[in-house]
């Protein structure tokens, strides 16, 4: 295997556990990862803040790269790479079409809807706005995510600059630019950092890393991941609750 220079890995169900958790071993082995100079991406559908105000804090991995709202956003230790919006008079109409809003990401604030107040991570953050959505959103957003209703229609209709990211676990989608993708904002992290796709390691479970996971030649898929990714990555590693990820780079990059 080609010298690693970078590991990106998506989160949910895939570097943490079912309960949203890090194993120790797991915090260790991207220790002993980083202390060999390799550069860490955490790559999430999340609002970047959950990594720079609650995985990083609590887990203590703070990573070189955090890839954010399905790609829409990309900065390596602060610097911006890669941003693609979905400007705010878009937003506010497509706001309207979703059967019951979840959340909404700006650069600026992390918009959550009462119903979903169990949202505990982001409860109490500076950034953190709890809103009923009736006077829409201040600037162009990251992503929208919410339930599409029923029947759910195409609530993206009419919007050819936007696409919905679906999920293989949760009943609520997600509206993001046509071009907010992982794979966009890994390709993006490439051209900034010279590094080439043979020379990542990178990990995923769902149909928003199948993109990247068919990308990079060092792709691994957990075992709890969708059968899509399996099909496209070159390896599967254990379950994201036995710190597949972590074993995995044990055994093949340290």
């Amino acid at each position: 295997m080609k010298n690693i220079r970078l590991i990106v890995t998506d989160l949910d169900n895939t570097l943490l556990r079912r309960d949203k958790t890090i194993g120790e071993y797991s915090v260790d082995v991207f220790r002993r990862v980083r202390d060999r100079g390799v550069l860490v991406a955490f790559a999430t559908a999340r609002d970047f803040r959950f990594v720079t105000d609650h995985i990083s804090p609590l887990f203590g991995i703070v990573p070189d790269i955090v890839i954010a709202g399905n790609g829409a956003l990309a900065r390596c230790n602060g610097e911006e790479l890669y941003k693609r919006l979905i400007p705010i008079d878009s937003a506010n109409i497509l706001l309207g079409r979703f059967g019951s809003v979840r959340c909404a990401s700006t650069e600026n604030a992390y918009l959550l809807s009462g119903d979903y107040a169990n949202d505990h991570w982001s409860i109490g953050k500076i950034a953190t706005v709890i809103t009923d959505f009736s006077e829409g959103l201040k600037d162009d957003a990251l992503y929208l995510d919410g339930n599409p209703g029923e029947p759910a229609g195409d609530i993206t209709k009419g919007f050819p600059e936007v696409r919905v990211v679906t999920y293989s676990d949760a009943g609520f989608v997600t509206v993001v630019h046509r071009e907010a993708t992982k794979l966009n904002a890994l390709i993006a992290v490439e051209g900034a950092l010279n590094i080439a796709a043979d020379e990542i390691a990178a990990f995923g479970d769902d149909y928003n890393d199948i993109d990247w996971l068919s990308h990079c030649a060092n792709s691994v898929a957990v075992a709890n991941a969708i059968d899509e990714a399996k099909a496209v990555a070159g390896y599967v590693c254990g379950d994201c609750d036995e710190d597949g990820v972590a074993k995995w780079l044990e055994a093949n990059v340290l």
